[in-house]
């Protein structure tokens, strides 16, 4: 009976304590459910501000202008003129055989660099060293001949300063002794010319003779082009050419190396107009790179110096209500100014009036759509 009640009082208080227990756990329930709708309160909260400020810093943006200004200066301004030309060598020759004769030797290729009396080829020597021979016999020849001549007129051949110039005249032609002074001159420059030597320092070009051939075979021996510099001819306009004055300064650009730019001078002017109506030009480029060959086209840039004069980049430059404009940056904020364009090249420009003062900050880019008192952003060159 008593452990009845003993059991029966484990079960009453064991469903007060589960009763307690539950009440609990719904507190504790209802607290975190709180505690996470706060925090999403709170959340919400700051994502708002958040936005609210973008959007503010978006309303900002977009109320400014991102530009990329300069400065203007002043300074010496390059006029160019451009044209287009084809570069020669200066010292260029073409080589010839002067004798028919076999050919030996033929020393060189197409593209070999050779200096100045270097031989090139070397010809069969056997008829001219026969001519020489015979011509020197000839002479000795002529000398006695002399001699005699002179003791008939009374005089001896080694007093010959006492011998009045008109019978030294008579007894040489007598005698023969001039004519044998010339043939043994004449076969003297024939043996040298059974070798074909360098003029001057170059390239060897257009090279076909072969060796064990008669030298009648070929037109010429080679094309000998000194390539330590060139010249190149190229046409200008009628109006340019008076502007243009010989020892100008220029750059050439070869076709094929665009990143090259080799510095040189105007050299000759034609006084002519073509009719084409242009003016030729010719100018001197030294070939320090080495890159330069003989016909290479080329782009020529003539620059002429125009000294103290405003110059801002030509980007600046836009148009307003059909007239020329600049925007001058002033505390972020751009004013337009109308000028009046003088002297171009591809870069840059002059302003012809005082517009534009030197120092003073232009937009050069982002300024197509741009208005008077716009505020910008600004972003240097």
């Amino acid at each position: 009976m008593n452990r009845l009640k003993t059991i029966l009082k484990y079960f009453r208080d064991r469903s007060n304590w589960c009763t307690w227990s539950a009440k609990f756990s719904l507190l504790k329930m209802n607290q975190l459910i709180i505690l996470l709708l706060f925090a999403v309160f709170l959340s919400s909260c700051n994502s708002k501000t958040d936005q609210q400020k973008n959007f503010g810093r978006m309303n900002r943006f977009e109320d400014q202008n991102i530009v990329v200004t300069g400065f203007a200066r002043k300074g010496t301004f390059y006029r160019e003129f451009e044209s287009n030309g084809k570069l020669k060598a200066v010292n260029r020759a073409t080589l010839i055989y002067e004798l028919d004769e076999e050919i030996l030797t033929v020393d060189v290729k197409n593209g070999a660099r050779v200096v100045k009396g270097q031989v090139l080829s070397v010809l069969d020597e056997t008829k001219q060293r026969h001519n020489h021979e015979r011509a020197c016999r000839t002479l000795d020849k002529a000398r006695l001949n002399l001699e005699d001549v002179l003791i008939g007129m009374g005089y001896q051949l080694e007093d010959s300063t006492s011998v009045p110039e008109h019978i030294m005249k008579i007894a040489l032609i007598r005698s023969g002794y001039t004519d044998a002074v010339s043939e043994k001159e004449l076969a003297a420059i024939n043996l040298k010319k059974i070798k074909v030597t360098a003029p001057f320092s170059g390239v060897v070009a257009g090279l076909e003779a072969k060796p064990y051939n008669r030298t009648g075979q070929y037109k010429e021996f080679c094309t000998l082009i000194d390539d330590s510099s060139f010249e190149v001819e190229f046409p200008v306009l009628e109006n340019e050419a008076a502007q243009l004055k010989v020892g100008m300064p220029l750059v050439v650009i070869p076709y094929a190396f665009e990143n090259d730019t080799i510095a040189g001078r105007l050299s000759a002017v034609n006084p002519t107009v073509n009719e084409a109506g242009m003016v030729l030009a010719i100018a001197t480029v030294p070939n320090k790179t080495g890159k330069l060959t003989d016909g290479m086209n080329v782009k020529v840039i003539v620059r002429d110096a125009v000294p103290n004069q405003i110059i801002i980049p030509k980007s600046a430059v836009t148009l307003r209500q059909e007239r020329k404009v600049v925007f001058v940056c002033k505390n972020d904020t751009a004013h337009w100014r109308y000028v009046n364009i003088g002297e171009e090249n591809a870069q840059f420009c002059t302003i012809s009036g005082n517009q534009i003062k030197p120092g003073e900050e232009v937009v050069v880019d982002g300024n197509f759509n741009l208005s008077h008192l716009a505020p910008v952003v600004k972003m240097r060159q």
